[in-house]
């Protein structure tokens, strides 16, 4: 359910289901080939968008491109739209084999 607000600018509805933002995110998305790195996993009524990373990318390309993605959904989507990244957890497993484990 993709509702048109302008020429070729989206709008994330209040009334749209978490899979509806979602779809409507990744069809925009898809137009730029940087961001296919990124997969949305949830969008919140209030703009919140919840992306996981596919590779591996360094701390310092992977704000950069959040930051990228966060201003290419709001100038295509909706301003309101915030990006978040999903932790992956703790994966040194010398840690993880001691008994470790960090609280997030």
């Amino acid at each position: 359910m993709l509702v048109k607000v302008h020429q070729s600018h989206l709008q994330l509805g209040k009334k749209m289901t978490n899979e509806q933002r979602i779809e409507t995110i990744i069809f925009k998305s898809k137009e730029n080939i940087l961001f296919t790195v990124i997969t949305p996993k949830r969008a919140l009524e209030n703009g919140q968008v919840f992306v996981e990373l596919n590779e591996n990318i360094s701390a310092s390309k992977r704000g950069m491109l959040l930051l990228d993605f966060e201003e290419y959904l709001k100038n295509n989507i909706d301003q309101g739209i915030n990006v978040w990244c999903e932790s992956l957890g703790d994966k040194n497993s010398l840690r993880n084999l001691r008994g470790i484990q960090l609280k997030s």
